[in-house]
Parts: structure tokens; sequence; C-alpha cells
């Protein structure tokens, strides 16, 4: 093989053909149509003003005025609007989903045998709640149950009952279909640890849902796949367990017997869901599940039509859900709660002749005494369970 000179110069390349010029000014010119479609597209005033694979509303517009932050408002609206946004991010998602295994969603876990785990607003439930990794303290777990123990004597002092239950997060129902890195559950859970501590003390009635559930879940599934709630089943399973600790708490005889839980009929191949973080990928394909019990059908207006409790217009305009039954007999509640207790309002309102159902994790003195309730039922998910004594009840 002759040898190359180092120091020659390389050959020059051939003329360049002669469709060149007109290849590189059709992709320019389809480069600019695609920018501005999708500049006018931000122009179009959209159908919905929410985003619907983030759940939030869109930025709004910002209004004409001399200021420093109307640059970077301007921005986020357009970016918002920007024509094809939606399609772009569902083919963003696959390709993440499909092409690398990994979630395009910072606070959703892709699991194995397409179960999907929410990781908490702040990204680290898993890690605070199951791995232990991110430590919680002994003092944090004590003024939770001394918030706790306080709500109970203020209730106790007006004759009220208090039944408190922790919704347990999916992943402490459902470990075995983690990802396999994520190892096993510390040896005590805050959660665990919270049980311990109230039943040390014995003075807060506490409803341990895991062995109800985890027992229910051999016979049929109690949390969706692809949502990081329970589904139908899994409330029904928690409203049986916490009406019978209701049930002990109030006088004898107040609440003689429990309202049967209803659930509607499940029809293969017509009840198929995809839940809120099915939606943070995407609503890809993989992520549908059947559903055995249908939500929506519960809602249904023959279904509610059957129940006795009705919701009113009271405490709209103050954020709360009332529902009334027109029966006397039946004892009154208010319940705290957040969005694990959403499936089961029509299950516990049956219970009661009125119940106030209010959407936070602080204990308000003015509304027990205006209310006057038999009982308060305090529902929190499990990644929450710190909240109540970072909101304490304020002095009665």
């Amino acid at each position: 093989m002759p040898r190359q000179d180092p120091l020659a110069l390389p050959p020059v390349p051939p003329p360049a053909p002669a469709t060149h010029p007109r290849r590189d000014a059709l992709l320019a010119a389809g480069f600019a149509l695609a920018l501005a479609a999708g500049g006018l597209g931000a122009l179009r005033t959209p159908a919905q003003s929410a985003l619907e694979l983030e759940a939030r509303a869109r930025a709004p517009w910002p209004a004409l005025a001399f200021s420093r932050s109307v640059p970077a408002d301007f921005e986020r609206a357009f970016s918002d609007r920007f024509g094809g946004r939606n399609t772009l991010l569902r083919l963003h998602h696959a390709a993440m989903v499909y092409g690398f295994g990994v979630s395009p969603a910072p606070n959703v876990m892709i699991g194995r045998d397409a179960w999907l785990y929410f990781l908490g607003e702040d990204g680290r439930s898993l890690a605070r709640h199951y791995r232990g990794t991110t430590a919680v303290s002994d003092a944090e777990i004590t003024a939770v149950a001394s918030e706790l123990k306080r709500r109970r004597a203020f209730l106790a002092a007006h004759g009220i009952a208090y039944v408190v239950t922790v919704a347990p997060d999916k992943y402490t129902i459902y470990p075995e279909h983690l990802p396999a890195w994520v190892g096993g559950a510390a040896p005590a859970t805050p959660l665990a640890r919270l049980v311990a501590a109230l039943r040390a003390d014995g003075s807060v009635n506490f409803v341990d849902l895991r062995a109800p559930l985890m027992a229910a879940k051999s016979r049929e599934p109690v949390y969706y796949t692809t949502d990081s709630h329970w589904n139908m089943l899994g409330a029904a399973v928690a409203y049986e367990a916490l009406m019978r600790a209701v049930q002990r708490a109030l006088p004898p005889g107040r609440l003689p017997s429990i309202a049967p839980a209803v659930l509607p009929t499940y029809v293969p191949g017509e009840d198929v869901y995809a839940g809120d973080l099915a939606r943070q990928v995407g609503f890809l394909p993989r992520y549908r599940e059947p559903d055995y019990a249908p939500f929506a059908k519960v809602l249904g207006s023959d279904a509610a039509a059957a129940r006795c409790a009705k919701r009113t217009d009271d405490g709209k305009d103050e954020g709360f859900e009332i529902y009334a039954c027109a029966n006397d007999a039946l004892p009154r509640a208010l319940v705290l709660r957040d969005s694990m207790a959403i499936p089961l309002i029509p299950l516990l309102s049956e219970n009661f002749s009125r119940v106030v159902y209010v959407s936070s994790r602080r204990l308000d003195p003015a509304l027990v005494l205006r209310e006057k309730p038999d009982v308060v039922i305090e529902e929190m998910v499990e990644r929450s369970l710190t909240a109540p004594a970072a909101l304490p009840m304020p002095a009665p």
C-alpha cells in the first residue's frame, strides 16, 4: 500500500448535485412554515383553559405594561399555547416510555407490569414514607400524635367522637410492582411508627387500613395501576373498616347499622380506565386498565337517585361539600379529607343525617361548634401524615 504524504491536501469534494439548492430551500421553507404554524397556533383561543397532560391551567397572557416580568410572562403564556404542543408532548412522552423506559413526569415512577406510582408533590414520598432514605424524625411523629390527641381532647370535651385513619399510598399495599432497584421497605416506616405511638397511648381511635387492604388484594384489585388512588373496591374495604370504628365510637344505638357499600357491575371491555398517572405520562395505550367498580357509575343518575343522601347547596360558597339524608335518627358528621376520600363520600353519606366534608388538614373549632357533629372523621393519605402537626388546630 503506497505511503500517503501527511502534508498532502485532502481531495476536493465533488460538486454539489443540481438539486442541492432546491432541496435546502424546501427544507428551510418547511422549517419556517412549521415555526409559523406553531406561532400562529398560539394566537388561537384554546377550547380548554387547562393543559390536559399536566393538569394545570394555562399561563395567562400578560397585561400590556412596562414591567420587567412581561417578557418572562409572555414566554410562559406563549409556550403553553404553541401550536401542536399536545401532539409534540405526546410524541415526547411515548419516546421516553417506549424508547428509554423512563417516566416523562418527574413525580411518576414506572413500575413493573405496567404499574405507575406517584412520588408525591415534592417527588420524595417514596424515599420518605417507604424506603426511609429521607428521614422523618421521631420528633415529627411525636408532634403528629400530640396534635391528634389534642384534637381528640377538644372534641371529647364537647361529647363528640373522633376517628382517624390514614389511607396507605399504593407502594405500601403493592410494593411487588415497584422497580427492582427500589428494594424493600424501611424496617419502621413513618406510618408504622405513628400507629405504634397512637396504640401505645390508646386515647385516639385510629383505624389502620393496611391489614384489611392487604387481605382484600388477594381477592380483588384494590388500587388502580394507572392512578395514585385506590379504586372503588379498595374504597369499599376502607369504608367498612372505618364505619365499624365509627359505630363503636358512637354511643350504643346511635348508629344501629351500617349502610351497605353498593357497587356497580363491571362490564368487560366497556369499563376501562386511565388514571391521573396515565395522564401525566401521555395517556399511552400501555396504561389502560379494567375498571372493576367504575366510580362514574356510582355517581350516575340512577345510582344517585337510589341513595338517601343528597348534596345540598349549603357550604358551596365556603368550599365545603354537604350531604343530607332525611332521617333525623341518623347521627351527624364532620369529615376532614383529601382526594383519597372522594370515592368514600357516597358511601359514608348514607350513614348520617348531615355530613360536612372539608378538604383541609386543620380542624376548625368554630366549624365544629357550629355544626355540632356526633363524630369527626379525619382521613389523610400516607404521604401527608405529618400535615396535622404542620397545621395545628387553632385555640378554641
